[in-house]
């Protein structure tokens, strides 16, 4: 009996440290809101012009609709996952109405370069995985990868804020989008390339005879006859 008590009470124990242990890992260390909601810029990225930007949006929104759109950024997720933090921050900012459950939130840590949208399951609906990977890939990653995380911020903000405008079929307030904007694959980028090369020939020709475009395609045909080295 003493043995079967003393198994029972290390089993007891190791369940305890195990629940705890994963406590410990669930639950990040979600810093606390401040001021509107709706901003939560604790990594610094926005300028207070953009701030008030938002910030008048998601007032807007949430007086038409009850919903929430909000945003976080943090310097690091202190070995939480994406995931985790943002499920907590969610939870513990209470994003959206607890009748509805009807909040986004987008979170964005600096370190670990992580970004993820959070939705809660009022807007499941107008905001499925996927169509909040397609805003991921065509609005948040691409300007944050070309150092423009202000940017990334702002569109995606304005992105999820059209679409749970859409959603309660409130049209109060549409705010443009830009999309991010790949140079070299803009036709535009070409042209005016075109443009400059023509017109650096032209002066080429009037006032150096030609000598710059001989010497560049000189250049041009000896890199295209380059050989591998022998043996």
């Amino acid at each position: 009996m003493i043995k079967k008590a003393a198994f029972k009470l290390i089993a007891a124990l190791l369940l305890f440290l195990n629940l705890f242990s994963f406590s410990a890992e669930a639950y990040a260390d979600i810093p606390g809101p401040v001021d509107d909601i709706y901003v939560q810029d604790f990594a610094g990225l926005l300028s207070f012009e953009q701030k008030a930007e938002l910030n008048k949006l998601g007032r807007n929104l949430e007086d038409a609709t009850t919903a929430q759109v909000a945003v976080l950024t943090v310097d690091t997720l202190d070995g939480s996952s994406i995931e985790e933090f943002s499920n907590e921050a969610f939870r513990e900012y209470g994003i959206g109405s607890e009748e509805d459950n009807n909040g986004v939130l987008l979170v964005i840590s600096l370190e670990e370069r992580a970004v993820r949208i959070e939705v809660g399951y009022g807007l499941e609906g107008a905001l499925p995985d996927g169509k909040v990977g397609r805003i991921l890939d065509e609005f948040t990653v691409p300007y944050l990868q070309d150092g423009q995380p202000e940017q990334a911020i702002v569109q995606t903000y304005k992105v999820l804020y059209n679409e749970v405008a859409s959603e309660y079929g409130w049209n109060g307030e549409q705010t443009e989008v830009v999309p991010y904007e790949n140079k070299e694959g803009n036709p535009l980028f070409y042209i005016i390339s075109v443009i400059v090369i023509v017109a650096v020939i032209i002066l080429d020709m009037l006032f150096f005879g030609g000598t710059l475009t001989r010497m560049l395609l000189i250049i041009i045909s000896r890199g295209g006859n380059g050989g591998g080295g022998g043996n």
